[in-house]
């Protein structure tokens, strides 16, 4: 079970303590607390609490071995607490995105019990390589409709064949600690925040903050569409028309990209996470917090990370928290699945639910699959005409190419694929 969830069945009291305490003052409500009419007490106020707020006491061990629907979706979930809200209202003015938001949840809903939502952003002008892939592979493999909100985040062999309990076990081994801001490990997976708003306040780490101000993420090279056009076999002649459609739905704000990964596979490709992609490993976290200088990133908590990584590479299973971090990830311990059924169900018992991320891996058979049943839908500002007008242009480019390649002599394309071609599902 997930050290979080683990955690969590020691403070299922805390609150109640806390009410009690400030309905009945301090000394009373310590002495109540000791007499057997403090059961009693607790009892009363336990069932207001719950009468008041409608909240779920289920013991955890019930929610994770429950079969019945979650009772949020991941970003309700976040949303219910006002604590969140709160943050939130500070940071952020919302109101010009209410049909981004809601849009999201509504995916959420009609997915909830078969697929997790994750969320990530990405800059607008990788939605043009993203799609022209995306279509070219539809041309040249028939895809069924099932794939219809398929798309690739990742193209030119950027994979990984390994679980992700088997990944992180080989990145402490030889590394000591996993840095999904080195190049070999930053192509090969995707850095998600539990809701869109996950991570609300910590810039660094929040999707919605890096759609709002967008940061200049490094965009594709020309030599990305050269190296697509080669791999399909088509002319680079149409690459700068290409190229000069990104301009077309160019706005303020960046694209979100909500992920939706079926709930069996989730496991298969994700870690519950911290920063950097590291393992979420409780006593990690508070070692590096506690021997920080400064809470900032690039001050604190980043060289700390850095001195960390290298013990660890060089004690290994010397260092208890390696040793410790190693069990963990043998036992589950980072299992998304464990995490985010406590998540749906009961989101006042995380204590760290605005602190915690999740790293998921492009693997051949998931996020490199349209058959997998993975969704993407992508957000943007971008009118609705704008994009009609990007997506018929770029779909009259990619007829264009396929011409050029038949009566080049190449291989014929199946009708069948044309018309399952993905369209934009924004």
């Amino acid at each position: 079970m997930n050290l979080l969830v683990k955690s969590l069945f020691k403070k299922g009291w805390t609150g109640l303590l806390i009410a009690l305490l400030a309905v009945f003052g301090v000394a009373e409500g310590k002495r109540l607390l000791q007499s057997p009419a403090g059961q009693a007490a607790l009892e009363k106020v336990e069932g207001e609490q719950t009468k008041r707020d409608n909240i779920d006491n289920r013991s955890l061990d019930v929610v994770l071995e429950s079969e019945t629907s979650d009772r949020f979706t991941q970003t309700e979930a976040h949303l219910h607490l006002s604590k969140i809200r709160e943050l939130i209202t500070k940071t952020y003015k919302v109101e010009p995105y209410l049909n981004v938001i809601s849009t999201v949840i509504a995916n959420e809903a009609e997915h909830k019990d078969t697929h997790y939502a994750f969320y990530n952003t990405t800059s607008n002008m990788w939605r043009l390589a993203q799609d022209l892939y995306t279509r070219l592979y539809a041309y040249e493999h028939p895809i069924s409709t099932k794939a219809g909100a398929f798309k690739f985040l990742r193209f030119d062999n950027e994979s990984i064949n390994a679980t992700a309990q088997g990944f992180l076990a080989n990145e402490l081994k030889e590394r000591g600690l996993v840095d999904d801001n080195t190049k070999e490990v930053a192509f090969i997976m995707l850095s998600v925040n539990l809701a869109l708003f996950g991570n609300v306040g910590f810039a660094g780490e929040c999707s919605w903050n890096y759609f709002v101000k967008p940061q200049g993420h490094r965009e594709p090279y020309r030599e990305t569409y050269e190296k697509m056009m080669d791999q399909f076999g088509l002319t680079r002649d149409y690459i700068d028309e290409i190229m000069s459609l990104a301009k077309i739905y160019d706005t303020d704000e960046d694209t979100i990209v909500q992920v939706l990964v079926p709930i069996e596979k989730v496991d298969e490709i994700g870690y519950l996470a911290w920063v950097k992609g590291i393992p979420y490993h409780g006593e990690t976290v508070e070692w590096i917090l506690k021997h920080s200088k400064s809470k900032s990133f690039e001050e604190g908590t980043k060289p700390t990370i850095e001195k960390l990584t290298a013990q660890f590479a060089k004690q290994q299973e010397e260092n208890k928290l390696f040793k410790s971090m190693m069990e963990g990830i043998q036992a589950g311990d980072f299992s998304l699945d464990k995490f985010l059924k406590v998540y749906r169900n009961t989101p006042w018992k995380i204590k760290e639910i605005n602190d915690v991320t999740a790293r998921l891996l492009f693997t051949p058979n998931v996020l490199l699959n349209p058959e997998s049943g993975v969704k993407f839908y992508r957000f943007s500002t971008t009118p609705r005409e704008k994009m009609e007008e990007y997506n018929k242009r770029l779909n009259d480019i990619i007829e264009k190419l396929i011409v050029e390649k038949e009566s080049r002599g190449g291989t014929p394309v199946s009708p069948i694929s044309k018309e399952t071609l993905p369209q934009e599902s924004q």
